[in-house]
């Protein structure tokens, strides 16, 4: 499933970028993602949960940085196993100056396999969590985010 769009973080796209390519601050957007550890620079083997209602599964998989562009952009790539099926994401991210600020464009692709089924909602729920969970340890971290919109 295709899932786009714009965030805005009042911090300088250096900044931004380094963040967002930091493994602490990975596992703090990423829903469900409970560890990562690293196996190679820009490559963390990865368990995520994902839980609705009572019902959880738990993916072990791989999480990886790829095509950097620093300062500007790169791709993360998420891929991942349960007992009953798998995920996986890719997404394009690009960071530019805005304002005295960073726009943050991304494109995504989403998929589950197997039992499981993605609903463009949740899709879309996904890529807002991660972006607004950037935004929260940022601020956490003293790194001057005041606010991100769509």
């Amino acid at each position: 499933m295709r899932v786009n769009g714009t965030f805005r973080y009042d911090a300088p796209p250096e900044i931004v970028y380094r963040t967002f390519t930091h493994p602490d601050a990975l596992v703090n957007a990423t829903i469900g993602l409970q560890s990562l550890q690293e196996v190679e620079p820009d490559r963390w083997e990865a368990v995520i949960k994902v839980g609705i209602g009572g019902f959880s599964l738990i993916y072990h998989g791989t999480v990886a940085v790829i095509n950097r562009r620093p300062g500007e952009g790169f791709s993360i790539v998420i891929a991942a196993e349960t007992h009953n099926g798998s995920a996986d994401a890719e997404a394009e991210l690009t960071f530019a100056p805005d304002e005295g600020g960073t726009r943050v464009t991304y494109a995504a692709d989403i998929n589950f396999h197997g039992a499981q089924k993605l609903l463009p909602s949740l899709a879309r729920g996904l890529a807002d969590y991660f972006m607004h969970g950037m935004k929260e340890y940022m601020e956490r971290n003293g790194l001057m985010i005041k606010s991100a919109r769509r």
